[in-house]
């Protein structure tokens, strides 16, 4: 009974610091915008150009040699239906 007690203990003592840290407050605003905005790697898709219909991919990829990746699922992505 003593031994979970004290992990019990032990945990409270190290979260209510931790929890001090993640407030949004004055002092953690620019961590947390630093944290939260975009880097350039997660928008890098918007350097692709990309094409509005399938039909304008296929007559740029016979002007281009090039194949064509077509992805298509059934469903949701995470199987989540």
């Amino acid at each position: 009974m003593r031994m979970p007690l004290v992990a019990l203990f032990a945990i409270c003592a190290v979260a209510m610091p931790l929890h001090a840290q993640t407030d949004l407050n004055d002092k953690t605003f620019d961590k947390w915008r630093d944290r939260i905005r975009p880097t350039n790697e997660d928008v890098c898709y918007k350097t692709v150009d990309w094409l509005p219909t399938f039909w304008d991919g296929v007559i740029a990829a016979q002007n281009d040699e090039k194949p064509i990746l077509l992805w298509a699922m059934n469903g949701h992505p995470l199987a989540c239906t």
